[in-house]
Order: structure tokens, then sequence, then C-alpha cells
């Protein structure tokens, strides 16, 4: 195995253990021989990948791979970051991408990434749906604390407001998404349309952002929704480590 190889072994590691490693971490989660593994670490340390502490006698990420780590985050935004990965998902599925926004009582539509299947009905940048009928909406409820939904929600789905989903129902479903990590919506907000969503937020800049595919109902099985749900949970689990959001940096795709 290569050095390059080697290095990339050790920087997951500690990213699956969430601390700094030592030899023995090594040798007991890589596979590494004892002697091989101490000179990894020192050849690491020793080119400015990794620091050493002292005291525990333990490797950290060193101030470089900070610095970089730095650079990727603020070079690139949230939406930056979503938007390609759901060009991907658009090119692999056929199917036409959103980027939304909570604003107020309302999902915003920010972005919009056109697929090849046709759609009866194309929502443009600006559009604004009530957020608790719509995919991309409930993901992003699903970030706020319960008392704050509460607090939102409850006085506009009051039963005299004569809505279409009480907020007892709107509470189980955010309770369901907030577990499983995406959401979806048959013929709610766009009749004749269904959708897939996650939810992602930048723990840094404090935003979060929703991203969605939409594809006719009519073939809105719950085996193409449990498909697509994996495809858009993968992704926004790739972005959600790129920005540290806690919410992504664990876990696996939950299909119920």
């Amino acid at each position: 195995m290569s050095i390059l190889n080697s290095a990339a072994a050790v920087l997951q590691l500690m990213s699956r253990l969430k601390r700094s490693v030592t030899v023995s971490d090594v040798v007991e989660h890589l596979g590494y021989p004892k002697s091989t593994a101490s000179r990894l670490l020192k050849q690491l340390s020793e080119t400015g990948f990794l620091d050493r502490d002292s005291r525990t006698l333990a490797y950290q990420p060193s101030l470089l791979l900070l610095e970089v780590t730095y650079l990727v985050r603020h070079n690139s935004n949230l939406s930056d970051h979503i938007e390609q990965v759901l060009q991907r998902l658009c090119q692999q599925t056929g199917h036409t991408g959103y980027i939304s926004m909570l604003s107020g009582h309302d999902v915003l539509v920010l972005r919009v990434v056109p697929g090849v299947h046709a759609l009866r009905v194309i929502t443009h940048p600006g559009t604004r749906s009530p957020a608790w009928g719509t995919s991309t909406g409930r993901a992003l409820l699903a970030y706020l604390p319960e008392s704050e939904l509460a607090r939102q929600y409850r006085p506009v789905l009051a039963p005299e407001k004569a809505a279409a989903m009480s907020f007892a129902a709107l509470e189980e479903k955010v309770r369901v998404i907030a577990q499983r990590q995406w959401a979806s919506a048959v013929d709610e907000s766009v009749p004749g349309a269904a959708s897939v969503s996650c939810a992602v937020s930048d723990p840094h800049s404090g935003e979060t952002l929703a991203f969605c595919l939409t594809f006719p109902s009519s073939i809105a099985d719950e085996q193409e929704i449990a498909n697509l749900a994996e495809l858009v949970s993968q992704a926004a689990r790739q972005v959600g480590k790129t920005v540290g959001d806690p919410r992504w940096l664990t876990g696996d795709y939950v299909a119920e």
C-alpha cells in the first residue's frame, strides 16, 4: 500500500473514531504491524500532516490540515456544495432537482437543476409554498427544536384555519423525518408530482438548505421512493460531512 493510501486510511480512522489516534489504534483498526503503524505515524508527523501530543503520544491533524479544511469550507458555500451533488443526481436519475430554504412559514425555491424527464409543472426560483406541505419544507422543519416547531406552526395549522394538515400530523411527519433524515411528498403542493428531499445545515454559517429530486407521481411507488431516498441521503451525507453538519457525520441511510 502506498504512503498516500496509508495516510488516507489514518485520516479516515480519525474521522470514524472522532479523536486523535495512537499506534495501538492503527494496529487494532487498520491491521498494520506495530512497527509499520509506528513508522507511518512518525512519517506523517515529520511531513507536517499530523501533530503528536507529547503527553498522550496520540496523533492529531496538524495545523496545515486544519488550514486546508478552512479553505475548503470558506471558498465554497453550502448551496454550491449542494448544487454539485444535485447535478450528479439529476444526471443519474433524469429527474429535476430543487434547492430551497425556509422563509417565514414558506419554503422558497432558490435554484433549479432541470432533468431530462418531463414534468407537467416546473417550479421556478422564487416560488413559495407552505413549508408544511412540501418534502423540502418538512426536511427543513426537522431541524427546528420541537418547541420552535410548535410555536411557529400550531397557530398556522389550527383547526379553524381549515388547513390540509393538522399540527399533530405535521409533528408526527417531522418526527419521522428527523429520525430517518429524508422526506417525501406525493401529489401535495404540486398535483402530479412527487419528491424526495434531504436538508443539510452548515454549523459555521448557520445556513440550512434542503434539496430534492422531483418526478411524476405516477411512478412514485414505495420502491421508487426508497431508491431515490437512498441516493439523496448519500448525497446529503457527502455534503454534511464536508460542512460539518453533526446530523450527517454519523449513521447510515434509514429506509423506514
